[in-house]
């Protein structure tokens, strides 16, 4: 028998495999992704999948 043991309870960036995400951001607000995700201490460019709501708002806000 195997012992799994939990992932380590993360205190910044996600707090989930689920929530790897890159969110896009904006200079005059670092830390908050465009779909009002905090991201403080979360990874700069990490290689996750893009944040679709995220490249929605940067698209329709000619950020792309």
């Amino acid at each position: 028998m195997s012992s799994l043991s939990p992932d380590p309870i993360r205190l910044d960036g996600p707090r989930s495999r689920g929530e790897e995400l890159c969110h896009i951001v904006t200079s005059d607000e670092p830390d908050v992704a465009l779909c009002g995700k905090e991201v403080t201490g979360w990874p700069w460019n990490p290689p996750w999948p893009i944040c679709v709501v995220c490249a929605d708002l940067a698209q329709g806000a000619g950020l792309v």
